[in-house]
Formats: C-alpha cells, structure tokens, sequence
C-alpha cells in the first residue's frame, strides 16, 4: 500500500480538493507549516495525499501544473506545483525508498534495535519508535534531498509517553523537516499537540466513486457487490477493499438469514452466530496484523458485524420510506419488505440506535457475550423480520 501511495501525484487524490488547495496555497507563499494533522475518515486519501506531498517536498525542481490541467480543482487562480516525477529524489521517492521519507507505523516496533522492543505486540505506537525512528533521524541533516519528511500512520494510536516525547520535536522543530500525523480520531491527540500543528481536514468519498474504484481493484467483484460493500464502507475506499477480500458480503447473507428469524426465543442463538461469526472473520485480521491480539481482533470482528447488523436496520428503515434505491442489501428487496411489515420504522430508528450503543461498550471492554445476549433480546422485542 505504502509504494502504491508513494506512486502518485497530488492531484491524483480524489475528492479531497479543500485539503488540496489549502496545501498548494500554503506551498505558493512559502508558509507551508513543519508540522500538520490530515484528519478525517479511515480510507479517503490521507496517507495517498501525504505521500503526494512528501514528493514533492524532497523534490528539488517541482513542475509548475496549470489549473486548466487539473479537473475539479475549482476556482483557482494561484499556481500549483508537483514533483517533477523523473529527477533521482523522484525515481527514489515513487519506488517508496527515498531515505529523507519515512513512513512511521506501529509495525517498525520490528525494526527496533531493543529486542525487548521487538518481542512486545505493537498494538500502540510507543515512545520507542518515536525516539527511534522519528526524533532521532529528524535531527539529522537530510540525506538525499533538501527535506526530510514523516508520515505518521494510525497517530490516534500514539501513546501518551509517545506524544509527551513528540511534542518536543514539534515545538521545536529541526529546519528542514516536515511531520505529517494521520489520524480518523482527532480527540485522541493531546490538545498541546493539535495546537502545534496545521490540521487539514478529510471528508467521505462518494458512494459511486467508491463502488468504481472498488471494481477496478477487484475486477472480479459484480457490480452489485462492489455496490453493497460501497455501501457498507459509507465513503471509505480502503473499508471497501477490505470489506471485499474478508468477504464481508457472504457474512452478511449468513448474519442476515439468521435475523429473520428473531425472536425472543431465538435471542441466544443469534447472539451465538455473531459471536461464532466473529471468531472466523477476527482471524482473517490477525492474519493482516499479527501486532493485534486474538481480543482486539475479535473486537474489531464484532463490530464489522454489528455494521452489517445496522445497515439491515437501516435498510428496513428505507424501505418503509420507500428508498429501494439506497438499500444496502439491494438483493433482499423481498424480506426487506417482509421485514418492514413487522417491524415499525420507530422500531428500526430504535435498532439502529441500540446496535450503536453496543458498539461502543465494545470499545470500554465490557463483556462481549454480555453485550451480544442483551442486544439480541433488544432487537428480538422491538419487532422481528417475517
């Protein structure tokens, strides 16, 4: 993913063109600031972008780009600059091996040369790659071009020593460096730390663009599921393509067989489904990630499920409004309106709202089967899909 990132130009970035001009802005008058926090949505081009921006930052003569050149750039009268796309910074940089880059991620923890470093999961991203593989080459003269360039991957995950040690390097900055956080979790950085940076906000990507993208990475998905899993991504491309290699569409049929037939009765054994469910799909992402533990993936499993488990929600919702054309679950038009005759819109609005309270005494680590069984029997008493 990193090469594939470090691949583009700026102005391949999709969607994003308020995040786009304020950095070419900046860029035209010199006040391009050393530290900044691109914000927003998992999977709509943050790390694409900064990558783009690293380019062009440790390319030593940028290509002037006319505005007529770059379609959906909007009113725009400055100029726009990009890496000139063939000097040696350049060839280094799309080959993703340009030494003044550095992609900074929980999984250098591997790199470290502390072996106890090493044996620890790297579920954060701790002061020890900061030190090691961020403040430590940052107060180094760059080795290849005239910057150098860090890119922080998932900072929401920063450790409170790991951000305490950080803040330093931002407030005072080596020359020549720029750092660049991405993060889906603003709140999560400490309050010294947005303040000592520029933010550049993110925003979802359209339904249609992610369901086009989505084919033309994975030609061999129908267009009607790379439909459904757009729609289960809700405006995030790399959500999408996950969502398709775990297969989270042939989950849904399952999940969505067992709750048509919900009722009271049937509560535990749904709450079984979803937490048997879990297990398999949880270890498709300790496959991905062998950083994580077997609780963290099966938390993330749960709440991958309870997405589905929304959207069927939401679907009977659009049914009763009769927005057919919105349906998550466009194949299931038939028990979506065997579902809607039983269940009340009220019913449904309340369905959605309970699985998102679940979702969230996930993240407090309560009790998984505890959450699952009381949610099932919610779900059963509010109406059950004929």
């Amino acid at each position: 993913m990193w090469w594939k990132c470090s691949n583009v130009s700026i102005f391949d970035v999709q969607h994003q063109w308020p995040a786009v001009r304020g950095l070419q802005r900046a860029m035209a008058v010199g006040r391009l600031s050393h530290a900044l926090i691109f914000h927003g949505p998992e999977g709509v081009g943050k790390e694409m972008l900064a990558s783009a921006l690293a380019r062009t930052l440790v390319c030593p003569s940028p290509r002037s780009v006319e505005p007529g050149e770059v379609p959906g750039i909007g009113e725009w009268s400055g100029p726009l600059q990009d890496a000139c796309g063939e000097c040696p910074d350049c060839v280094r940089s799309k080959a993703g091996t340009h030494p003044d880059v550095h992609l900074i991620h929980r999984q250098l923890k591997q790199l470290h040369p502390d072996a106890e470093v090493r044996a620890r999961k790297g579920l954060t991203l701790s002061i020890d790659v900061i030190r090691e593989f961020v403040i430590k080459p940052a107060g180094l003269r760059p080795m290849a071009g005239q910057m150098k360039v860090f890119i922080i991957r998932e900072a929401e995950l920063l450790a409170a020593p790991a951000q305490n040690a950080l803040l330093k390097t931002l407030e005072e900055p080596p020359p020549a460096t720029c750092i660049i956080l991405l993060t889906h979790a603003l709140d999560r950085l400490f309050p010294t730390i947005r303040s000592r940076c520029q933010p550049v906000g993110f925003r979802l990507l359209p339904h249609e663009f992610v369901a086009a993208k989505l084919l033309d990475l994975q030609p061999d998905l129908t267009p009607t599921r790379a439909g459904a899993l757009a729609q289960f991504a809700n405006g995030s491309l790399a959500h999408a393509v996950q969502y398709a290699e775990d297969g989270l569409d042939e989950f849904n049929s399952r999940l969505i067989t067992v709750v048509q037939s919900l009722v009271s009765a049937t509560a535990p054994a749904v709450a079984k489904h979803i937490a048997d469910e879990a297990k398999g799909l949880g270890e498709r992402y300790v496959e991905r990630d062998r950083e994580i533990t077997e609780t963290e993936a099966q938390r993330r499993a749960i709440k991958a499920l309870l997405l589905l488990l929304a959207s069927w929600y939401r679907d009977v919702m659009l049914t009763h409004l009769g927005a057919v054309d919105r349906l998550a679950n466009a194949g299931s038009v038939e028990a979506l309106q065997q579902a809607a005759a039983a269940i009340p819109l009220e019913s449904a609005a309340d369905a959605v709202q309970h699985i998102t309270t679940a979702e969230r005494q996930l993240d407090l680590n309560a009790n998984v089967q505890l959450i699952l069984d009381t949610l099932a029997i919610t779900l059963a008493r509010l109406g059950r899909a004929a």
